[in-house]
């Protein structure tokens, strides 16, 4: 080879190397600006401008007659063409791709690290297939159809071309996480967008809720026991402003002899109802019925306090208390006539009466008495109620006492069929058997007629009705039994005033009394209750003679 030959071989060779390194430093560059969010534009491009210029970048890599991506459907695992260039040439590479797949070689292609070639469907082109894969995921296949031969592309452009690829596929990830990130952060911005709409629509509906109640609402921290919030109807009913209450301890203004005993925290209860008296800004007073309960409001604990004014509501009970006992007091008056009355004509040796004539005054007479009893116990369980009522035992007769209030039951007994059983320690004992007890004869009736009634009314026909006495150590128990069943809906409440159910005229009270009378004669009363056994009530009080 002579010198002039030498030098053109070696000149060859330098401009090769010249292109391999322009190719290389091209391919670095596609490589390096799809590799990073700002490489294509200042913004986070859109999937179809990324694809775009992906297919920009590798026709400056190898010069392509036509090319396109394939993306897989995440629902259907096709590859669905997403992206060609140019545009009108999607049909076409449509058809070489159904064709490749049919024969295999687009899965062939799909196991391929690098760049694969196959000839077209005239036979004379060559088709350049890479996959777009990561570590964990196929994400789709670029195509391409060539406008050279194979054998014509420098291998160290075809290991660029891979490397410029998986670039490619790094920002197909990075484009896909930041739309599921900004999908994510709208979707998040909405909701707070959303709950912030509820919460201060939450905050205008309690507004107007605390402003148009006739309740004071006071929220006090539990641990300073300073107030934080009032509502305009406690700042009424303290007569205060909002700047003058606020910060205030509760016990200044309701009870501030509760200092140290606030049954809510000192005490443990959950939650408090009671009647106090608070005093206003004026010096006046007024009474209120207050209801306390627990909250966590910011991570702490607070109390919220409701109270009404029963100032009027205690008035008008005092008032009420009063008219009843003038018209209690009064109606004896009249009374004492009726009832003497007829004792007055029964005296009368003048003017003798036949037996009919002395029957009817006789039951005048009894009623007269019945109808003054139940004054003078309405009186009586009023005291009771206050605590000034003074029990004075005597020796009476249980057994007699109850046969009177049966008698007086005797025409329901009977319409009923009912048995009465009279026991003393569980045995029967004859109607003439006696057992006598201190107690208070008149409440002891009273008590006894309340208890008696029920049975008998509650009692289904044909059944017996039992009325036991025992001995309990120094004390006497009663048991009155009977078949029927006390409803569920009652069984808590069933001694309190002004509960009933099912008893049609029933004012709920003969069961409350029947408990105050107990209480008062220094005993208690409860029951057992069931479908199967009935109802039992059971009195225990100090009552054996000595």
């Amino acid at each position: 080879m002579d010198d002039k030959t030498l030098i053109n071989f070696q000149s060859r060779q330098i401009k090769i190397l010249q292109e391999e390194k322009a190719a290389a430093m091209d391919a670095l560059d596609l490589a390096r600006e799809l590799g990073s969010i700002t490489g294509l534009t200042q913004e986070q491009p859109s999937l179809e401008k990324l694809l775009q210029e992906i297919c920009i970048r590798a026709n400056r890599m190898i010069p392509f007659k036509s090319c396109a991506i394939y993306l897989v459907d995440n629902e259907t695992q096709d590859f669905v063409q997403a992206r060609s260039y140019p545009d009108l040439s999607s049909t076409v590479l449509d058809k070489e791709v159904n064709s490749l797949i049919r024969d295999q070689s687009f899965a062939y292609a799909l196991q391929s690290d690098g760049p694969v070639f196959f000839l077209d469907s005239t036979g004379e082109k060559h088709i350049l297939l890479h996959s777009l894969s990561t570590p964990f995921r196929m994400r789709g296949m670029f195509v391409g159809l060539m406008l050279q031969n194979k054998h014509d592309i420098l291998d160290t452009t075809l290991k660029l071309f891979s490397v410029f690829m998986l670039s490619a596929v790094n920002a197909l990830e990075n484009c896909e996480n930041h739309q599921f990130m900004r999908n994510h952060n709208l979707e998040l911005e909405r909701k707070v967008q959303q709950r912030t709409l509820e919460l201060a629509d939450a905050y205008d509906r309690l507004d107007v809720t605390l402003n148009g109640m006739q309740a004071g609402v006071m929220v006090v921290e539990a641990n300073t026991y300073k107030i934080v919030e009032a509502n305009p109807k406690a700042l009424e009913m303290l007569g205060l402003s909002w700047e003058e209450l606020i910060g205030q301890e509760c016990f200044k203004v309701i009870r501030d002899s509760l200092r140290g005993n606030c049954p809510i925290m000192h005490q443990g209860k959950h939650e408090h109802t009671g009647e106090f008296s608070i005093k206003r800004k004026d010096g006046s007073e007024i009474q209120i019925q207050k209801t306390v309960s627990r909250v966590m409001i910011n991570g702490k604990l607070h109390m919220v306090e409701n109270f009404i004014d029963i100032t009027e509501q205690k008035k008008l009970a005092a008032l009420k208390e009063d008219v009843d006992r003038i018209m209690r007091h009064d109606l004896k008056g009249p009374l004492n006539g009726i009832i003497g009355l007829p004792e007055v004509l029964l005296m009368d040796d003048d003017a003798p009466l036949n037996e009919s004539q002395r029957e009817i005054l006789e039951y005048i007479q009894t009623s007269g008495y019945k109808l003054l009893n139940m004054i003078n116990l309405s009186l009586d369980l009023y005291k009771m109620e206050s605590g000034t009522y003074e029990y004075r035992p005597a020796v009476a007769d249980i057994y007699a006492i109850a046969r009177s209030v049966l008698k007086d039951l005797f025409d329901l007994v009977n319409y009923k069929k009912l048995v009465i059983r009279e026991q003393f320690e569980g045995k029967d004992v004859g109607g003439s058997y006696s057992f006598n007890v201190r107690c208070d004869e008149f409440l002891t009736y009273s008590l006894l007629s309340n208890l008696l009634k029920n049975a008998v009314e509650a009692s289904p026909v044909n059944e017996a009705i039992i009325f036991e006495v025992r001995r309990k150590g120094s004390n006497v128990l009663l048991h009155i039994h009977n078949i029927g069943e006390i409803p569920d809906e009652i069984r808590e409440t069933f001694f309190d005033k002004y509960v009933t159910a099912n008893k049609s005229g029933g004012t709920g009270l003969g069961t409350y009394s029947a408990r105050l009378i107990t209480e008062t004669m220094g005993g208690h009363i409860y029951f057992e209750t069931s479908r199967e056994k009935g109802t039992s009530m059971f009195i225990e009080f100090p009552g054996i003679e000595e």
